[in-house]
């Protein structure tokens, strides 16, 4: 009598994460697991389409301060003034704050406007005697400019306004998706206990 061979059991395929389609009618996911997963796609594709919003923010805003720096440096002008006094370090007070950054060296100085004369602290280069001519920057009116941006300043401010305006908008949608990580993660514990409760109970 011939014996017959037991019948072959089957085995389960190795699941591959990579091979999950959370849109998909997938029999290894649930619902909200397929909800969760679709959130988490979502949200790493807005943070990278964010990243050329930002740029474009950044373009635009280098594009505005050149053209105010364009603006600016047209409505300057270039007149000779006379020191009154030797030049001196210049104190950290509001009537010596209109000088370029790493100048160290001011002293009052006279100038002739189409309004009249004009004295005030000027900033100077390097250090001078009382007497001596020097250039400086004034407005249409006479009146000592500040300081005018150049190219290189209004491309590291546009690219701080690019990547800032990045990491709020990118820290927000990371906050909410969080936020609802945290939501499902808490339905599923939910469930696992309430399964769990399930499982324990004795058979009637």
């Amino acid at each position: 009598m011939r014996r017959e061979e037991p019948a072959p059991v089957q085995v389960a395929a190795p699941i591959r994460w990579w091979r999950l389609r959370p849109w998909s009618r997938n029999h290894l996911m649930r619902p909200s697991d397929r909800l969760e997963a679709t959130i988490v796609l979502l949200t790493a594709a807005v943070v990278l389409l964010l990243i050329p919003v930002a740029g474009a923010f950044g373009t635009a805003t280098h594009t505005r301060l050149e053209h105010q720096t364009h603006t600016l440096s047209a409505g300057v002008h270039h007149v000779p003034a006379v020191l009154l006094e030797d030049t001196y370090p210049a104190p950290d007070t509001p009537e010596y704050s209109i000088r370029p950054v790493g100048t160290q060296n001011t002293a009052r100085a006279r100038w002739t406007t189409p309004h009249g004369e004009r004295t005030a602290a000027v900033p100077t280069d390097t250090p001078a005697k009382a007497g001596q001519t020097i250039t400086i920057s004034v407005d249409a009116d006479g009146n000592l400019t500040g300081p005018i941006p150049d190219s290189r300043e209004n491309t590291v401010l546009a690219v701080t306004a690019a990547c800032g305006l990045w990491a709020l908008t990118a820290s927000a949608v990371l906050l909410i998706a969080a936020l609802t990580h945290r939501l499902f993660h808490r339905n599923r514990l939910r469930r696992w206990a309430h399964e769990w409760k399930q499982f324990d109970r004795p058979p009637r």
